[in-house]
């Protein structure tokens, strides 16, 4: 696989260089555009996987310390794209083998079943992947504040007296993930106003030009599903939970009870609060790692996350199709 999960120090550069090369490799299938630009001018990029008139999106690196999704997202598009091209030729090689083997094919099958699943769901979705919304902040957090090449930006981190690898925020220390416009959003400081941030602007751009059918935020901590709307209605909730129900069957995380859908104290203006009052489509945030676990993230958590993670975008687009 392109995609190292045992590279120690997987950098917004190499992100970004296994994006070009991965839709080089399956570009029949894969395409890699940017849609804006981070404040300290990084490309925010998005990966169009599939071939169908369907759209879902799927985002992670929201917050910068939450090292382990954006990797994890670029390996479930390489294993989804290998799964693609290599169908035929698999279902194939199992046919042969049927033919000529008395041997127990049980892996193979699955192996041909799953890619038979994700040939569908590629021929009837593109599936809309951000990677990583946030590469400053994800950079700080990995390699400090030297990472942030314009000065003032750099002086405004510095000032705000946080460890490099706590770190959410993006270059201009602000919360992501706090600055989409919904009815639950309330400025923390004065100067604060919804859609202030380049990042936020460019995924309300993708929202508003694909309308997808669902959509699927991606964080770090806690193996837990939240479903559960507080401005929504209730037949709207009914769909999320059933969703969030089966999402847990291939997770085994748990359903985050509706009254803890906000922290106490904390405000609104989450991407899918956004995307749920716009839309009113399925918007689910998914918290993969360990509550336990302390940052920065050890990469061992990057090979379960991903078989946590490797069924659920198909499950979820063969719920909202």
């Amino acid at each position: 696989m392109l995609v190292n999960f045992d590279e120690a120090d997987y950098s917004y550069d190499k992100l970004k260089s296994d994006a070009s090369e991965l839709s080089k490799q399956y570009d029949s299938i894969l395409q890699c555009v940017t849609i804006g630009r981070s404040h300290d001018n990084r490309d925010i990029i998005l990966l169009k996987l599939g071939l169908g008139k369907k759209y879902m999106i799927c985002c992670s690196g929201v917050h910068g310390r939450e090292t382990i999704n954006p990797i994890v997202l670029m390996r479930i598009i390489e294993y989804y794209a290998d799964l693609y091209v290599n169908h035929k030729e698999t279902k194939q090689n199992l046919k042969h083998m049927l033919l000529n083997s008395s041997q127990h094919l049980g892996a193979e099958y699955e192996k041909m079943l799953l890619g038979a699943c994700i040939y569908e769901l590629l021929q009837t979705f593109t599936i809309l992947f951000i990677p990583l919304l946030n590469p400053d902040g994800y950079m700080i957090s990995l390699n400090g504040f030297d990472s942030i090449n314009n000065p003032e930006l750099k002086s405004k981190c510095l000032a705000l007296k946080l460890p490099h690898q706590d770190w959410k925020a993006n270059a201009r220390g602000v919360d992501i993930n706090r600055n989409f416009p919904s009815r639950l959003w309330k400025p923390k400081n004065p100067e604060d106003y919804a859609a202030s941030e380049n990042e936020t602007q460019a995924l309300i751009s993708v929202f508003h030009h694909y309308r997808s059918k669902g959509f699927l935020d991606f964080h770090s901590r806690g193996k837990q599903i939240y479903y559960y709307r507080k401005e929504m209605i209730n037949r709207y909730n009914e769909r999320q939970l059933l969703i969030a129900n089966r999402l847990i069957k291939h997770t085994n995380y748990e359903l985050v009870p509706p009254d803890l859908e906000i922290d106490p104290g904390d405000s609104g203006g989450n991407t899918v609060h956004y995307f749920s009052e716009h839309f009113n489509k399925p918007a689910l945030t998914i918290e993969t790692v360990d509550e336990e676990a302390s940052f920065p993230l050890d990469i061992a958590n990057r090979e379960p996350t991903f078989h946590e993670l490797r069924m659920v975008i198909l499950e979820f687009g063969s719920l909202i199709i």
